[in-house]
This record gives structure tokens, C-alpha cells and sequence, in this order.
């Protein structure tokens, strides 16, 4: 009879002998991609979880609406690129457009100076329409960066990178996890290393199951992209949002993430981020199966510029949950 084929993605089984001989093969050619930790750029986060993003692991980022969980994931997604790996942002909150302008801003400013100085959002909208409306003849991205002398110093920034860093804008009925799986397929044999953050985890669509209901549905994503992370040998980061009690609570925990028991227990690491109240935020690691749990710092939030300062405070204690 005809060999039946093996969908995609899934390989026969392999004698140990094969394993090592592909072992040995991977060590001689300096194949180091799921050994190192990749960092993101946040100190001392990077820290905390042994050097930063581990092959095979699923992070979740959470806390209430407006905090900067998507100001970290594109942050440190830059960092990534900009070190010299690929990072690849899935966004079901915001077009490409918009995150290329929130990068210009970013890259405006020193994100270390305690009161920088760059370009805003309303910057590039007031210099966008001037240059559409009274020269009439549109000159394209080269007029706007010529009037705004930081975001042409951002731009050159971004240029060193921007072969790098990926945007996907995430379709509410069809970025499934199948999709995910085939982007990181492509990403995989383009660059060594890639990192893929999701913004955020419980707008991301199951296949042609659009009546499960919250809870088993946010469940069957994590545990999916849990997977993808180990079938893909890459660090996965996934924004939560938290749920009703979460929202009303003082300081949320882990328990306090959207989506029943999976979601607490799938990643391997959990930060939750708070507004302190002072222009900074405060990141608590409230799981961490690469180091200390149950710590925290906080970084200083530059709103107008979209980024935060990456050097955050000292470490310290934060209370055990309930």
C-alpha cells in the first residue's frame, strides 16, 4: 500500500542515535538558539527571570486597562531587534501604522532621561496634515522627518533594526493559533532566534469555535501557545487582561487573570503591572519558573513617548498572595 503522510509539523519517531547525532551537529555549528536566554532589555527583570526570555516558554504580562502592557511588548520587542534577534508582535489592539509612529516617538527620546524631550503623536499629526494640506503635493515620510529634526534622529534609530522587528495586525476571526504556528515556521527559517508577543491573549480567535465560552476558550489559547513555544524552541509573551474582580482589586495577583485555572497554570512566568500613582509603574513577578517569585520594581512611565524608563528601581519583596 501507499505511505500514509504525516501532517505537517509532526516528525517520526527518532532513535536516540539520530537525537544525538542532530545534537552534536547543532553544538559544532554554534547552534546556541535555545540555550541563551534573550534578553528584554528590562533591568532588573531580566534578571529575575535568569537573563531574560527562555526558549520553550510561555510569559504573561497583565494588569488593568491604560498601564503599558503594550508600551512594554513593543519596548522590549525593540530591544530584542535591536540586539540582533528577531522579534515578531502580533496586535489584535492596533494597526502596523500606528505602532511605526508610537516607535518613532519612542526612539525620539532617551528613554533613561528622567524628563525627555521628543517627538509626540500630535507632532506627527499636526506636521502629516500640514504637509498634505497646505503644500499640497504630499512629500512622503522624508518632508515630516525633515520638520521634526528628534523624529528624524528616531528614524535613524529605527533603521538599524527595522529588518528585525515584525508587526502582524491580528484578525478578531482568523489569527488563530493555526496561524501563529505558521508564522513562527516562516520566522524559524529566517532568523536563528525570534520572540512572538501576542497583545493580547483573549482576543486571539479559536477556529471555528466562536460559542465556546470565555473561559475554555482563553484556556485552549494558552495552553496553545504554550505549545507553540516548545514546537518551536522560542520564547512566546502574551498580554492578559484581568478579570472583573481583578480590575476591582487593590493589587491583583495571578488568581486574578482572565480565563479560570489554565491561565495561572500554563506560563511559566506572570507579571502584573500597577499604576503607582507617581508616573511609574510597578512590575510584580508573581510567578517565575526561571527564579525568585513574588518580587517587584518599578520603572517610570513616559506616556507621551510610548516607553519606559527600561532601568527600573531596586528590587524588592512584594507581600505573598492571600
Amino acid at each position: 500500500g501507499r505511505m500514509k503522510r504525516l501532517p505537517t509539523g509532526v516528525t517520526f519517531p527518532q532513535t536516540l542515535l539520530e537525537v544525538s547525532n542532530q545534537f552534536d551537529a547543532r553544538i559544532r555549528a554554534g547552534n546556541l538558539a535555545g540555550y541563551k536566554p534573550i534578553p528584554t532589555g528590562f533591568l532588573p527583570l531580566d534578571e529575575v527571570l535568569g537573563g531574560g526570555l527562555h526558549a520553550g516558554a510561555l510569559t504573561l504580562i497583565a494588569g488593568p486597562q491604560g498601564v503599558g502592557k503594550t508600551i512594554f511588548a513593543i519596548q522590549a520587542a525593540r530591544n530584542i531587534a535591536r540586539g540582533g534577534r528577531a522579534a515578531c508582535v502580533v496586535c489584535f489592539e492596533h494597526d502596523p501604522n500606528h505602532l511605526y509612529h508610537r516607535l518613532l516617538c519612542m526612539e525620539s527620546v532617551d528613554p533613561q532621561d528622567p524628563h525627555p524631550q521628543g517627538v509626540t503623536m500630535e507632532d506627527i499629526r499636526r506636521v502629516v496634515i500640514e504637509s498634505v494640506e497646505k503644500e499640497g503635493s504630499p512629500s512622503g515620510l522624508y518632508a515630516i522627518l525633515k520638520k521634526l529634526p528628534k523624529a528624524q534622529e528616531g528614524w535613524r534609530k529605527l533603521v538599524t533594526y527595522w529588518e528585525r522587528l515584525l508587526i502582524a495586525k491580528g484578525h478578531p476571526f482568523k489569527t488563530t493559533l493555526a496561524v501563529l504556528d505558521t508564522y513562527l515556521e516562516r520566522l524559524r527559517e529566517q532568523h536563528e532566534t525570534v520572540v512572538l508577543f501576542v497583545d493580547y491573549l483573549q482576543k486571539m480567535p479559536l477556529f471555528g469555535q466562536p460559542d465556546v465560552p470565555d473561559e475554555r476558550k482563553i484556556a485552549i489559547v494558552t495552553e496553545g501557545l504554550k505549545n507553540l513555544a516548545l514546537a518551536h524552541e522560542v520564547p512566546i509573551v502574551a498580554i492578559s487582561a484581568l478579570d472583573a474582580e481583578g480590575l476591582r482589586a487593590e493589587k491583583p495577583g495571578v488568581q486574578d487573570l482572565w480565563g479560570g485555572p489554565t491561565i495561572k497554570y500554563e506560563p511559566d512566568v506572570a507579571v502584573l503591572l500597577q499604576p503607582t500613582g507617581e508616573g511609574k509603574v510597578t512590575f510584580s513577578v508573581g510567578k517565575n519558573r526561571m527564579g525568585p517569585q513574588y518580587v517587584e520594581f518599578d520603572h517610570q512611565l513616559h506616556g507621551p513617548y510610548y516607553c519606559f524608563n527600561p532601568q527600573g528601581d531596586a528590587l524588592r519583596r512584594a507581600e505573598l498572595p492571600p
